[in-house]
């Protein structure tokens, strides 16, 4: 017989890639008792339950929270605070709240603000995904050797923290807590920078296209790769720009400067220095 489960009922609102790939890996790890998922779209959620990510599905939060241990918000970024703000006076004392947003400094400060007493958030972000969504495109191994980062505060029960830490290690990520501002910074470089540039690329040849119709027929291996990224959903990654708008400016600007220098090393023929400009990027990559 399994030993105790972690938490026994487990609600996750917004079963998409994150939120199906949580619960298919903490229900194939045996921490997840009974999974309870939350959503608009009864196709999605119906296909949850056949792959198995939930058990069961509710439109009515009431209902779907009752009794829960474990409350995970996986909706786009921009629905977390709405959501959780919404099912605050629901949730029971003892109950964890978590979520799995990309921005962390307002929504931290949004949902500690709004919990009654005895409602435990912890800030988190699973650093997986990929271009696809949907329940569909759920993995139980998703997380596996990926980074997620917790942002607890002055404010966050240790012992809830202790609990959402070794939920993300059981399904396989290397767990790092950071402040939810170093959280924004890093991610702003190293994740929301990248989509702004693949979605600039894609751009300027979508321009192109009026004179020259054929151009993406020629687009091969490079092109590709840059702006695969670019197949991500927009909406959501419009409301990760509302949300973490002042650092992703700042990481655009620092671009900007970086290809400005590279333009100024090839119009003045200093390609030498442009040389060693793609030498250090080249190490930086081949360290990743």
């Amino acid at each position: 017989m399994m030993e105790k489960c972690w938490f026994e009922k487990v609600v996750i609102i917004g079963v998409g890639l994150i939120g199906g790939s949580l619960g298919l890996a903490g229900k194939g790890k045996g921490i997840f008792g009974e999974v309870v998922g939350v959503g608009r779209s009864r196709a999605n959620l119906e296909h949850a339950r056949e792959r198995g990510a939930v058990d069961r599905f509710l439109h009515e939060l009431r209902e779907a929270l009752a009794g829960a241990d474990l409350v995970v918000l996986a909706t786009p970024v921009q629905g977390i605070v709405t959501v959780g703000q919404e099912i605050a006076p629901l949730l029971e004392e003892g109950t964890i709240l978590t979520d799995v947003g990309s921005v962390k400094e307002g929504l931290v400060r949004e949902l500690e603000s709004s919990l009654p007493a005895g409602v435990h958030f912890v800030g988190g972000h699973p650093i997986a995904g990929s271009e696809e969504s949907g329940a569909s495109a759920a993995r139980e191994d998703l997380f596996l050797r990926r980074r997620t980062i917790l942002t607890p505060t002055r404010r966050t029960d240790p012992e809830a923290l202790a609990r959402v830490h070794a939920m993300w290690e059981a399904v396989g990520s290397l767990v790092v807590e950071m402040e939810a501002d170093v959280h924004d910074t890093i991610l702003a470089a190293v994740s929301h920078l990248p989509h702004m540039v693949a979605y600039a690329l894609a751009g300027t040849l979508m321009e192109m296209t009026e004179d020259y119709p054929d151009i993406t027929d020629y687009a091969a291996g490079g092109f590709r790769d840059t702006t695969r990224i670019a197949a991500s959903h927009p909406e959501m990654w419009r409301d990760i720009c509302k949300m973490n708008k002042k650092k992703i400016v700042e990481m655009i600007e620092k671009y900007e400067a970086v290809l400005e220098k590279i333009k100024f090393q090839i119009q003045g023929n200093d390609f030498a220095k442009l040389s060693r400009t793609f030498q250090e990027a080249r190490s930086l990559r081949k360290n990743l």
